[in-house]
């Protein structure tokens, strides 16, 4: 009976772990998909790296000379000469200590650079010589403050009198995103404002007002009444929050750090006219924006439009020529090749191209693949106790191969097939075009026993290279082979090892194993995936 409910809990716990990682999955990829949406749907608001918990973590010393003594706040007072004495003591109520012979003195509101002084002054009042004072704080009061309005976690929070109201937002979890306001917060007492203070102004302006808190007070945040969105050539794309329906494009650009690149501004703005809503869009130059407003509700957007006349493409490999070229605006392979100075080693049919734009989309799609096999693993299910063990045990291996899949940095290979003209192939700027070397070496990747290098041999076929390798870690039968050719392409051979013409001086031989697991469907998906990584980063994930 024990064991048959042990199977059950076994069966519910695996389960459970399988549809929370699938939820999981769910989550982080709809995350990934909203971060990549632009920014006038959801996009960051500027200054919301500020409440991180950095300011919650540090607490006021109080030995700031501009601090100003409060209630509660520990005092060490150390008299000689006439009189010895030493005592801390505690500000009371009234605002005054008591030192004996002397009487209470009135500290309350005096800076703590001029403590010393003012004890001083009032004990010389009663001893006239031969008596001197040294006063310092020691710690300043712990008050107990309301946060309130538009932060995540509002509540009574305790800290020190001096602490910034930065570090009670903070431990207060920071303000509440697209609803709270970085530039209407206020310090209440009693019913009553105390100050108004603009984040804004301490990010881009280092000003933060100086006020001591004390017991009972609230710092309320407001709710957030509009903003701009800002997108393009700037340092910060997002939302810009403004005081007011308006603010002065001036100001944002300087807040934003506009790069040096950008030459236009467009302002697309909502209007009402005779009751109708509508939006006009209007652009600048940048040197023309002087006066220009900004409605609440705007977005503005910066660009470049400059056009390139020239770009530079490195050139790698066995050649003679310059490593980095330049060339005109809309120059092909062919005018870029014409100006390569070959050496005696230069393999001129098999050149290669990389480009940015390529590795990037190969890496998304990569990613898509790895993520679509993450989560059918985790949302298989098992009809029996054994067959769950089976599928928890290969679920955790093909895991952490797609952790390892993941960290592959596809190389953005534009493939110049046999036959290619490249005078229709039109550079981009970053370009990498590689001139490789003669060589008569045969390279052995992947599933082998020892991955090596072979001189090229015309009688031997791809298995008998394998086999000077060591062979395969498995049955040759069981293995996917490819043959990558010294221009990038690649070969499968599966179905005729035994023909010694598809092998030539330079390439490399890829021993890709069949993944041994229960699903039909994952085998497919690794597989695709194995021959996905091959291709596009030329490296053996071994699962």
């Amino acid at each position: 009976m024990n064991k048959y409910i042990s199977n059950i809990l076994l069966i519910i716990g695996l389960f459970v772990f399988t549809q929370t990682h699938a939820i999981d999955i769910q989550k982080d990829q709809e995350s990934h998909q909203s971060n990549a949406i632009q920014s006038q749907a959801k996009g960051d608001v500027f200054a919301n790296w500020l409440f991180t918990g950095a300011f919650a973590r540090t607490a006021f010393s109080g030995i700031n000379p501009a601090y100003r003594i409060s209630q509660g706040d520990s005092l060490l007072v150390q008299l000689w000469g006439g009189i010895d004495y030493q005592n801390e003591t505690k500000v009371d109520a009234q605002g005054n200590i008591f030192i004996p012979k002397v009487g209470p003195v009135k500290v309350q509101g005096v800076n703590n650079a001029d403590l010393n002084k003012v004890v001083l002054k009032s004990i010389k009042r009663v001893y006239k010589s031969n008596v001197e004072a040294y006063v310092t704080l020691m710690s300043s009061q712990t008050v107990k403050v309301f946060l309130s309005g538009m932060v995540n976690n509002p509540g009574l929070y305790e800290g020190q009198s001096a602490d910034s109201i930065l570090a009670f937002i903070d431990k207060a979890g920071g303000i509440r995103e697209q609803m709270g306001s970085y530039r209407d917060i206020e310090v209440k007492r009693n019913g009553k404002t105390q100050t108004k203070i603009d984040l804004y102004q301490f990010i881009e302006q280092g000003r933060l007002p100086n006020i001591q808190l004390q017991d009972g007070d609230v710092i309320f945040v407001s709710p957030k009444v509009g903003d701009i969105t800002i997108t393009g050539e700037v340092g910060f794309e997002g939302r810009y929050e403004v005081i007011g329906n308006q603010t002065s494009l001036k100001s944002v650009l300087s807040a934003v750090a506009i790069k040096d690149s950008a030459t236009h501004i467009t302002i697309v703005e909502p209007h009402n006219s005779e009751g109708m809503k509508e939006v006009k869009a209007k652009q600048y130059r940048i040197g023309d924006t002087a006066g220009v407003t900004l409605r609440a509700g705007s977005s503005v957007k910066v660009s470049s439009q400059l056009r390139a006349k020239s770009i530079s493409v490195e050139v790698i490999g066995e050649h003679d020529s310059e490593f980095e070229m330049v060339v005109p605006w809309g120059a092909t392979l062919a005018d870029l090749l014409g100006k390569v100075e070959y050496s005696a080693l230069s393999n001129k049919n098999a050149i290669q191209l990389y480009r940015e734009s390529v590795a990037k989309r190969q890496k998304d799609m990569l990613m898509a693949s790895l993520q679509s096999l993450e989560q059918s693993v985790l949302t298989a299910r098992s009809e029996t106790t054994e067959a769950a063990k089976l599928r928890a045990a290969e679920a955790e291996t093909i895991l952490k191969w797609i952790d390892k899949a993941k960290q592959v940095e596809p190389r953005g290979q534009v493939l110049l097939a046999d036959g290619y003209n490249p005078n229709e192939v039109i550079l981009q700027q970053g370009d990498k075009v590689v001139i490789p070397s003669k060589t008569s070496l045969v390279m052995i990747h992947g599933e082998v026993l020892f991955p090596t290098a072979i001189t090229y041999n015309a009688d031997l076929d791809v298995e008998e290279y394998i086999g000077k390798a060591g062979g395969t870690t498995a049955d040759i039968d069981d293995a996917n082979i490819l043959i990558m050719k010294p221009n990038g392409s690649f070969v499968d051979v599966n179905s005729d090892l035994s023909d010694e013409d598809v092998i030539a001086p330079g390439d490399e031989i890829f021993v890709l194993a069949k993944p041994d697991v229960k699903s039909l469907q994952l085998t497919k998906d690794i597989t695709q995936i194995l021959y996905q990584v091959a291709v596009s980063a030329a490296v053996v994930v071994a699962l």
